[in-house]
């Protein structure tokens, strides 16, 4: 009798640890089917992405009128799936690898470490590499100085000097006009506000108030663009992958994040 309860009571103790091992074994294997799955959807999300880089690359080359949609949204649907995208003009920035002291100062960087900047510059080959490499120039590069100016400057445009006069901001305009003219700047402003596209250089001088514009500083066409592109599945809205890359019009690709 003993010995048949011992039986019964190993026999169960078996059963139970076999019921544990199975919900253990069952617990992996839907973990494992789940992260499987997010790492194909995460694959499918970054080519649907990809896909609307490319989509917008070929808007820039085809389209005449840049200025009209530039930095704004548009979107596209496949098989469900949705990718927005967008581009903006690189060229409405300072060149950080080709500015000055009066550039840096009217962006509000302080004049010590609007020097320090130019110095960093010369001394690592007149170039930057990254944006956050400004961190490297002075302990006093702050995370709020460092947004001050992120949004207004570009890095990838070699030695090029002058900005895009159809899509530069205010505070880029002001910086790069000379202290003594920027009573230009609203004159500019209001002839975009009024749906202005200067397209010929020799032309603007001619316009109202902008005789004495300096035309070195200036191009009215762009061949630098920061696409942003977001896509979404549709099964699945919390896996949107996002890419940002900064191309020239014939597709180069001078910068690339995924996140």
């Amino acid at each position: 009798m003993k010995k048949t309860g011992s039986i019964l009571i190993f026999t169960l103790w078996v059963l139970i640890i076999l019921t544990i091992l199975s919900i253990i074994i069952s617990r992996r294997a839907s973990t494992d089917v789940r992260l499987a799955k997010y790492e194909t959807d995460s694959i499918k999300a970054t080519y649907l992405a990809k896909a609307g880089v490319m989509k917008m690359l070929v808007e820039l080359k085809n389209n005449e009128n840049l200025y009209e949609n530039l930095d704004k949204e548009k979107k596209f649907t496949l098989r469900g799936d949705t990718v927005f995208y967008s581009a903006s003009d690189e060229m409405a920035k300072l060149n950080l690898n080709n500015c000055t002291l009066k550039n840096l100062e009217d962006l509000g960087v302080e004049a010590t470490l609007a020097e320090k900047i130019l110095k960093y510059k010369v001394k690592h080959y007149n170039a930057f590499e990254f944006m956050e490499e400004l961190f490297l120039v002075d302990e006093s590069m702050t995370n709020e100085t460092y947004a001050k100016i992120k949004d207004f400057v570009s890095i990838y445009r070699g030695t090029d000097e002058e900005v895009n006069i159809n899509t530069a901001s205010e505070e880029v305009l002001r910086a790069v006009i000379e202290d003594d003219k920027e009573d230009l700047v609203p004159i500019i402003l209001e002839h975009r506000e009024n749906g202005v596209i200067f397209k010929d250089k020799t032309e603007i001088n001619n316009l109202s108030g902008l005789g004495d514009l300096n035309l070195d500083l200036f191009v009215v066409k762009s061949d630098y663009f920061r696409i942003c592109v977001k896509a979404s599945l549709s099964e699945d809205k919390d896996i949107l992958k996002t890419i940002e890359a900064v191309v020239d019009k014939s597709g180069k690709i001078y910068h690339w994040r995924e996140y």
